[in-house]
């Protein structure tokens, strides 16, 4: 199942990274994140491994993720290691004409019992993703241009 969502902001690329990168800070803007932990010893690059007790439909789940793709103010690209969540997703931020960011968020996500999963995933559980994940892109975006303005 993939899930592919964009949203503008004025903010400049790099200040959207380093909002993006505030690993504990994203539950301020992720809305189904209820926390994130950084489980590695380094913060930055390929390898990071995070764990984030994540909302899924009315469960607490543990998202288990790896790093597996990082140009800086770029790509941040994440492996979902989860019984629960697996398959990968990225932010892409791309540089738009009047100096601002498109954020790109993308996830492909395998879900658990096959063909019946799959189902019901498309018809009950996208839809309320899509919708999470679109306000959750905004409150990035907002959260960028603040930081942009101080």
């Amino acid at each position: 199942m993939r899930l592919d969502l964009h949203q503008d902001t004025t903010a400049p690329r790099a200040v959207v990274w380093d909002v993006l990168t505030r690993w504990e800070e994203q539950p301020r803007w992720m809305l189904d994140a209820k926390e994130v932990h950084v489980t590695s010893p380094h913060r930055e690059g390929v390898g990071v491994e995070l764990r984030c007790p994540t909302n899924l439909l009315g469960f607490t789940v543990q998202d288990l993720m790896r790093v597996t793709r990082w140009e800086e103010g770029r790509v941040l690209e994440v492996t979902h290691l989860g019984r629960i969540i697996t398959g990968t997703g990225a932010f892409e931020l791309s540089d738009l004409p009047d100096g601002g960011t498109r954020i790109g968020w993308w996830e492909e996500v395998d879900p658990p019992l096959g063909a019946l999963g799959e189902w019901g995933a498309r018809t009950f559980a996208l839809p309320v993703i899509r919708r999470i994940f679109r306000r959750s892109l905004r409150n990035l975006a907002v959260r960028a241009e603040e930081a942009a303005a101080t």
